[in-house]
């Protein structure tokens, strides 16, 4: 038997996975493997994935900024699928929508409007793309209509649509008829009946330049629960019991588990739109990547997560007191871990080194060599 570590529930060892303690979506498969367990149920890991990490990952801005990164390592010379933009629920209604569905709008690399008819969930209706399991099992439509740009590169228009809701039974409509290549290799459906009076329909409103006004939805505490989820995993791996049986790890699993009305849980930290100072988001994060800082404060253990030095995340992990013992064994100086998932790339640092290369007083090589990735697309999108 074991214990796990989310739901504190003993359970047969056949029943427990791999968990990436850091997310996937952030670039958790490219992390320190001292940084991943196998003390997650098979139900927690599956179950805080579509409640927790998805509520993180799926909000507005955070899935924006996180398909960003595709954009800043694309090479033109070697193009690659790109990921659509959310730019929420349009405000049009194509014929025959059913009344528990949605029309979203997303917009492609070189400016295509793509509009997605999907289930809508009020449990999850600040999730970008819906819930995602409704929208695995779930036969919907989406229309693809071409961009003027498109016939600069439609290489780049191609390989985006191919990848678009990849996983997902989403019967893919092109609005723009194609010459030259067949749609149905990268996924599309010649349109039937229906398709046919919804092309027509978006050809009346939005091939002339008309303006469109799309309603996004926020959940303020989207971050809650998943930052606690973070926090509890690190704070296990990197300090085991002594953490896992702290008074201060309880606080944490209330919130991990919150729901509205429940008592408030005893933490410390900030979320991204709660903090008035540029610090800690310019100096503990690299552009392009997903930067993970732990290091010890007067009373805590902290957590800084941040994305693209564009938004940043601070939690206690544990008070100082309760894992004493573990925090000179390389966290004094604190430990960075900046992941980079479109590269597949992982690197470790201390926070000195990450402050020394962001000052430009002493380049990290491995950074450079990064951030020299991303050069190679600075300004061709504009200029294109």
């Amino acid at each position: 038997m074991k214990t796990c570590i989310y739901c504190k529930t003993d359970k047969n060892e056949d029943q427990f996975t791999l968990e990436h303690v850091i997310s996937q979506f952030l670039g958790g498969a490219q992390a320190p493997d001292n940084l991943k367990t196998r003390n997650v149920c098979g139900m927690c890991n599956s179950n805080l994935g579509l409640f927790v990490d998805a509520s993180f990952e799926k909000d507005f801005l955070v899935f924006n900024e996180l398909n960003e990164a595709a954009y800043s390592f694309f090479d033109p010379d070697s193009p690659t699928p790109l990921p659509l933009r959310n730019m929420g629920i349009s405000d049009l209604s194509p014929p025959d929508m059913k009344e528990e569905e949605i029309c979203e709008c997303w917009i492609g690399p070189l400016g295509e409007q793509i509009y997605w008819i999907r289930p809508s969930d009020e449990r999850m209706y600040w999730y970008s793309g819906g819930n995602p399991r409704t929208v695995k099992k779930v036969r919907t439509r989406a229309y693809f209509i071409w961009s003027e740009r498109s016939q600069k590169n439609p290489i780049i228009t191609w390989l985006s649509f191919g990848d678009a809701f990849n996983g997902r039974k989403v019967r893919k409509v092109s609005y723009t008829q194609v010459s030259g290549a067949n749609l149905t290799d990268i996924g599309f459906s010649e349109p039937d009946e229906l398709d046919l009076k919804r092309i027509a329909y978006f050809n009346n409103e939005c091939s002339n330049g008309q303006e469109r006004k799309n309603r996004l939805s926020m959940y303020l505490r989207y971050d809650v629960r998943f930052m606690a989820k973070l926090a509890i995993g690190l704070g296990h791996v990197l300090f085991g019991e002594k953490f896992d049986n702290s008074n201060y790890t309880n606080e944490l699993h209330k919130a991990l588990w919150y729901k509205e009305g429940d008592p408030e849980p005893c933490i410390v930290g900030r979320s991204n739109l709660g903090q008035d100072n540029d610090f800690l988001k310019k100096e503990c994060g690299i552009s392009h990547g997903v930067t993970l800082t732990i290091l010890p404060s007067s009373k805590y253990v902290v957590l800084n997560l941040n994305i693209s030095r564009k938004m940043n995340w601070v939690i206690g992990i544990a008070e100082i007191e309760d894992v004493k013992e573990f925090v000179g064994e390389g966290l004094e100086h604190g430990l960075c871990v900046v992941l980079f998932k479109s590269l597949g790339k992982g690197i470790s640092l201390s926070l000195p080194e990450l402050i020394a290369h962001n000052s430009n007083n002493m380049p990290h090589p491995e950074l450079v060599e990064v951030e020299s990735l991303a050069g190679k697309s600075v300004g061709y999108f504009e200029n294109l």
